[in-house]
């Protein structure tokens, strides 16, 4: 198998997730040694994958809206690790209701979450990339960037704001040789495809071009691209994995 990621430092964040972990495991799989960044409570699932996919990849504390906690983080990294070469801000936080039903604790938590701690993780890394000489920046966002979120406003909104994030990042640092794209998944298979109070999922899925929900490994096929030098010429850029839902709903056959 190429390994794309040779001699490389990944920084994942919501690392115990489905998808976190499908990432971290195909990062390692081509060469990287992985820091896999999550909330205390999630240490033994992190530390269990961190242990299984070898390159002396490692769990690491973060609580992605604190500035003191990320910055705490990459010193332990740069220390145990070396130099991050590449960050996956992944950590996110879906509240449940409209805009006059979200509570404004959790309409905090999503933004503090989703586009807080985004903001706070690339601040936080960009020097450990600079003296790396480049770095890769790709961060997970939603198809709620691209289109309304009913019931999952502060969900949609914080994605938004990613958008406007990435950006502004890819600007600043083109110089830095430091890439930033942004990957709108559509619905993946993972709790959070579903509503929790009533076990159904937000956005059904029979009236998708591909009507199925995502599975978590062919994401992270996406996020290893982008983050690789296979996109060396990139930056700025939104891509789509979301089964033709911008598309519109598709009649039945």
């Amino acid at each position: 198998m190429k390994s794309r990621f040779e001699n490389k430092v990944v920084l994942i964040t919501g690392a115990a997730g489905a998808l976190g972990e499908a990432m971290a495991r195909a990062f390692a799989a081509e060469g990287a040694s992985v820091a896999l960044a999550a909330r205390r409570h999630h240490e033994e699932n992190a530390s269990r994958i961190a242990a299984e996919i070898g390159n002396d990849s490692l769990y690491v504390a973060l609580d992605v809206a604190n500035e003191a906690s990320w910055t705490e983080a990459v010193a332990h990294i740069e220390d145990r690790l070396g130099l991050i070469s590449v960050l996956v801000l992944n950590a996110a936080y879906a509240a449940n209701g409209g805009v006059e039903t979200v509570e404004t604790m959790e309409w905090q938590k999503s933004i503090e979450t989703n586009l807080t701690g985004s903001f706070l993780g690339i601040r936080a890394v960009v020097p450990s990339m600079r003296r790396a000489g480049a770095g890769s920046i790709v961060i997970v966002s939603s198809v709620a960037a691209l289109d309304k979120a009913p019931g999952l406003v502060a969900y949609g909104a914080s994605k938004w704001g990613l958008r406007g994030l990435m950006r502004t990042a890819a600007w600043e640092l083109a110089r830095d040789n430091i890439r930033v794209n942004a990957l709108h998944p559509g619905i993946i298979e993972t709790p959070l495809a579903y509503n929790p109070d009533t076990g159904e999922q937000w956005a059904p899925t029979d009236k998708l071009a591909i009507p199925r929900n995502a599975e978590s490994a062919e994401v992270a096929k996406y996020v290893l691209f982008m983050a690789s030098d296979d996109a060396a010429y990139t930056t700025g850029a939104e891509w789509l994995a979301d089964g033709g839902f911008m598309l519109g709903p598709v009649d039945p056959a």
